[in-house]
């Protein structure tokens, strides 16, 4: 539960995996020059490779590369329906923006397009796509200039990317992709930390002896004012029924 950075990123299909390899490789070394905490190698994995041709060598934000490439075609028997670990052609990398925020990865592999539902459609020619949903709310646990240096620089390569021919389509949730407006990122995640926050600590309190309740809002330095803080609904309420009586809210 949380706001996301929905962001899809396409090649045309007609390239050639050298081109589409270099296209990505510009887009890794524009990565390096942004301030994330750590940007991890530049990965480029042959059709038919599984996740177990990783060598010792390789780090986990190389592995995830891999595990990201493989769920985009995401194969299966045809008779047993049981899943087969093969990769497709795919480049890409990932990197750790942030403490708080999710690993996100940029790339393109060779894969069956879906539907807007999500659904593969395995019957329609392949191409170079890549999809990715790295939550950054809880970037804001370490406070507000944390959040938004986590959120921007993931911006800011989206916007390197569309400038090195990518097709790039975004959904942003806190509305910053569309808006550029730090403070409207601020409202949208101070909202939704309100809202998880409230959620949280009642399910926490609902289930007292008879279980753990974990999750990141509970890290953040106001979580028990922004427990009982009133949503815009509430304070309209309140607002309505302080008048109504005549007295002040």
């Amino acid at each position: 539960m949380g706001l996301h950075l929905c962001y899809e990123l396409d090649l045309a299909r007609d390239l050639f995996f050298a081109d589409v390899a270099e296209r990505v490789r510009e887009l890794h070394r524009a990565a390096v020059t942004l301030p994330f905490d750590m940007v991890g190698p530049l990965v480029q994995i042959k059709e038919g490779e599984s996740l177990d041709d990783e060598s010792d060598s390789d780090s986990g934000l190389a592995s995830f590369i891999r595990f990201c490439a493989q769920s985009r075609l995401d194969p299966r028997d045809p008779v047993t329906g049981a899943r087969i670990d093969v990769l497709p052609n795919a480049v890409g990398f990932a990197v750790n923006a942030g403490e708080g925020c999710e690993t996100a990865t940029f790339g393109v592999a060779w894969v069956p397009p879906s539907d807007e539902d999500g659904n593969r459609l395995r019957d329609e020619p392949y191409i170079w796509h890549w999809h990715a949903v790295p939550k950054t709310q809880y970037a804001s646990v370490l406070g507000d200039d944390h959040l938004i240096r986590c959120h921007t620089s993931l911006v800011a390569l989206l916007d390197k990317a569309a400038e090195l021919g990518f097709d790039v389509t975004v959904r942003d949730e806190t509305h910053y992709w569309e808006t550029r407006d730090t403070n409207v990122l601020l409202s949208e995640v101070r909202e939704m930390n309100r809202i998880v926050a409230h959620f949280a600590g009642n399910f926490h309190d609902a289930l007292r002896e008879h279980g753990n309740v974990g999750g990141a809002i509970f890290d953040h330095p106001d979580f028990e004012e922004l427990e009982t803080r009133d949503g815009p609904d509430e304070r309209e309420q309140r607002l309505d029924d302080s008048r109504s009586r005549g007295t002040s809210p």
